[in-house]
């Protein structure tokens, strides 16, 4: 495999189809794009504007340059409440398991197997369970909804990152502070993350519920 940076690789999957979409949007926003398979105006008019809105990457200045974009066509998103049939929806969140395959294989981190343990704890708590690098780390979502990011700042342990707005409802001693929308969990060896696997497996299970109701 052909080692390239993100701007190559998102800017290749707009060359291969002959794109016609805005020529400059942000690399977060091509990205978006093209892991949703939309490389043509066109492909723009079967979803909502809410559906591509929720793209993660896909902020207020891509989607006013797509909203023009298609207007100088004559085109414009599907009609809110309008669903055409035999139409596959945006995957929302992309699941990028391989992103973060490739960076933890690279992740020059004193508690990198640590950090591929915890991973695997939160991704097996629920097959819903999306991931993603944000942060310039892996970080992970339920239908949309960002759950944990490990923040890999710090070397002398693992700092998970709670950050959802139900995170503050949910009570247990794994958790620590009293932010808004905040909570921290810290983890300090392959043995710690053994003893706490199933408080983090429960603490993940109630959030996932409340976001359910």
């Amino acid at each position: 495999m052909k080692k390239a940076t993100s701007k190559n690789n998102a800017a290749g999957a707009f060359d291969q189809q002959e794109s016609d979409l805005p020529a400059r949007p942000a690399q977060p926003a091509q990205r978006a794009l093209a892991g949703a398979g939309i490389q043509r105006l066109d492909q723009l008019t079967k979803f909502t504007e809410e559906e591509i809105k929720q793209l993660h990457g896909i902020g207020p200045n891509a989607l006013k340059q797509l909203q023009q974009a298609l207007a100088v066509r004559g085109l414009s998103f599907l009609p809110k409440g309008k669903v055409k049939s035999k139409v596959k929806k945006v995957p929302t969140p992309l699941n990028n398991t391989k992103r973060v395959d490739e960076f933890i294989h690279k992740l020059d981190h004193p508690f990198k197997a640590e950090v591929q343990a915890i991973r695997d704890i939160i991704k097996n708590v629920n097959k819903d369970i999306t991931e993603e690098i944000k942060w310039n780390a892996p970080s992970f979502r339920y239908k949309g909804e960002y759950l944990v990011t490990i923040n890999l700042w710090e070397k002398g342990h693992i700092h998970l990152v709670f950050h959802n707005p139900m995170i503050s409802k949910v009570k247990s001693k794994l958790l620590e502070g009293d932010y808004d929308h905040r909570r921290m969990a810290y983890f300090y060896d392959k043995k710690d993350v053994k003893a706490k696997k199933s408080t983090l497996e429960k603490v993940l299970k109630d959030l996932i519920k409340l976001q359910k109701k």
